[in-house]
């Protein structure tokens, strides 16, 4: 039997045993490219529109029909052929950057979903490699071109030998799988609740920020009345004396 279906079955199955939610399991069994292919903003969001029904099991490229046939067996239903409209699936790549090409624009490092990226404005881009998911989305919003996507160096097939042996090594590579998954999905989760940080402390410094200019124009604007009410009383006064 196909060793990689095992192994998302098993994650799937880890997670139930775990007592996780039915979305949680399903979320276990998904790569956490975070890729967006599926229509949904990440991993998490498909497996939630899996569980109420907005969205079917074969909507994931990276997760191959090998994915598609695991959350089948782990939800109970008929398999499905994994719907090519999302795209085909690929080999696990890394994203390198060519160092004399980049100018520094920093748009990869807004477009990476799990901060693999590391940069400043006008400084070369660097990828931290191990954290990449090879998600492809940094290729669109680069204006260079100077990113490339590089294939991993995919794991040896787990040799037939004899049932305990191959369990076991079936076990390791799943452990494995579960490490890289559990790690891309809290970079993700991570990334996620920077940017919402990010968005309330913006929101936070424009609100501040429009109270201070109400409060200074009501201080200009009393300040203005105090003015125009002296020249009132200096005219009014020159009026009398003429009078």
């Amino acid at each position: 039997m196909n060793e990689n279906y095992l192994i998302l079955l098993g994650l799937g199955n880890d997670a139930k045993s775990e007592g996780k939610s039915l979305a949680e399991q399903i979320d276990a069994v998904l790569p956490q490219t975070q890729c967006t292919q599926c229509d949904f903003d990440g991993c998490k969001p498909y497996s939630e529109a899996i569980v109420s029904g907005e969205a079917e099991i074969n909507q994931c490229p990276p997760g191959g029909q090998d994915g598609v046939d695991a959350l089948a067996e782990l939800l109970g239903r008929q398999t499905l052929k994994l719907n090519e409209t999302h795209g085909e699936t690929k080999p696990r790549r890394i994203a390198i950057v060519d160092e004399k090409a980049c100018i520094g624009c920093t748009l990869c490092i807004k477009a990476c979903p799990v901060d693999a990226f590391v940069g400043s404005s006008k400084v070369m881009t660097q990828v931290i490699g191990k954290e990449c998911t090879g998600c492809d989305l940094c290729l669109p919003v680069c204006p260079v071109d100077c990113i490339d996507m590089l294939e991993s160096k995919p794991y040896e097939k787990i040799l037939q030998q004899d049932s305990a042996q191959f369990n076991n090594a079936l076990n390791q590579r799943q452990i494995l799988e579960r490490s890289i998954r559990d790690n891309s999905r809290e970079r993700y989760q991570f990334h996620q609740a920077r940017l919402e940080r990010d968005k309330r402390e913006r929101d936070e410094l424009l609100k501040s920020r429009t109270i201070a200019l109400k409060e200074k124009m009501l201080k200009d604007k009393a300040q203005k009345e105090k003015i125009e009410a002296a020249i009132r009383r200096v005219k009014d006064s020159k009026k009398n004396e003429t009078n």
